[in-house]
């Protein structure tokens, strides 16, 4: 929040400098010209045109859902496996983390937890989150015994490192008994 206002203030104060004809509307929007701009997710916007003939609808951008694939967990247990879908919004990035091959997790497994590391092209961890398996929420057949195991989540994340995540690995610190 302190680098959006560092960064509309340091706009504000240029534009100020070049013409006497820029207006604060609020607290992120400013009309400079006949032009309207929003700071949108630390990017400056063009939203409006004042001197166009016709009003245009403002359009948000609809988040699109990723499907990051899956990661191996044959280090915990052979044939095991986890996929995550993500969807960033704002500076929130929603996932869901599915885990599979480990059904006996509960009975079998002394509590641990998960690690997702979001990595970017290169192979530089951009971001991790720690997920205790106690927060996994198990997925039953019809006898009642687990098919696998989800996690819903949400973690701030900036825009720049949202958009380099290439892929995700998981680490596991959870022991067989």
């Amino acid at each position: 929040m302190k680098l959006t206002r560092y960064v509309f203030g340091a706009m504000l104060a240029l534009t100020a400098s070049c013409s006497g004809n820029d207006t604060q509307i609020a607290e992120n929007t400013f009309v400079h010209g006949h032009k309207i701009y929003k700071m949108i997710d630390n990017e400056l916007r063009e939203v409006g045109d004042l001197n166009a003939s016709e009003i245009k609808k403002f359009e948000v951008s609809q988040p699109k859902q990723r499907d990051l694939g899956t990661s191996d967990l044959s280090f915990v247990k052979p044939g095991a496996s986890t996929s995550l879908k993500a969807l960033y919004r704002g500076n929130y990035l929603y996932y869901s983390l599915q885990v599979n091959g480990i059904n006996d997790l509960r009975d079998s497994y002394l509590p641990g937890r998960f690690t997702l590391e979001f990595v970017d092209e290169y192979g530089f961890i951009l971001h991790a989150i720690e997920i205790p398996v106690t927060d996994l929420v198990g997925m039953v057949d019809d006898s009642g015994k687990p098919e696998s195991f989800i996690y819903n989540g949400k973690t701030e994340m900036s825009t720049e490192i949202n958009a380099a995540i290439k892929k995700y690995e998981v680490t596991a610190s959870i022991k067989k008994i």
